[in-house]
């Protein structure tokens, strides 16, 4: 006579109390994590205002689309933009210089006129756009 052996059930991890556990594992760490408070805008007024001359101000260079060089309300060459560079650095070491650049001048100009600010020892480099005159809103 043959006993016939009962089927054993596959062992199954039941997933029915997984989105407990998430829930519960999410609470705990809600409640145990510790924040950190912003303490809002560290800034210092200034106690004396002190002139600034033209050598230790930033460089601003207006690029404009026909490959003109504009700085200080001069138009120069781009090879002077390198002996300004190095004679404001001189003045000031942390100087940064500002490109505004025209909507339609092409890549090579800014380029030229990043080189030479950086080659001149301006590492700091901003752009922004160049104003135009556009009638108030």
């Amino acid at each position: 006579m043959k006993v016939k052996q009962k089927p054993r059930p596959s062992p199954d991890i039941s997933s029915a109390s997984m989105s407990d556990i998430a829930f519960l594992l999410i609470i705990f760490f809600m409640l145990t994590t510790v924040f950190s408070q912003e303490q809002g805008l560290n800034y210092r007024i200034p106690e004396t205002v002190k002139p600034v001359t033209e050598e230790m101000r930033n460089i601003e260079v207006l690029v404009q689309e026909g490959g003109k060089y504009i700085v200080d309300n001069k138009e120069i060459q781009v090879e002077q933009l390198r002996e300004i560079a190095m004679a404001r650095k001189v003045a000031n070491p942390e100087i940064f210089a500002v490109l505004k650049v025209e909507e339609n001048t092409p890549y090579l100009y800014i380029i030229d006129a990043m080189d030479e600010l950086l080659i001149g020892g301006v590492e700091n480099i901003a752009f922004v756009p160049a104003e135009t005159d556009l009638p108030p809103p």
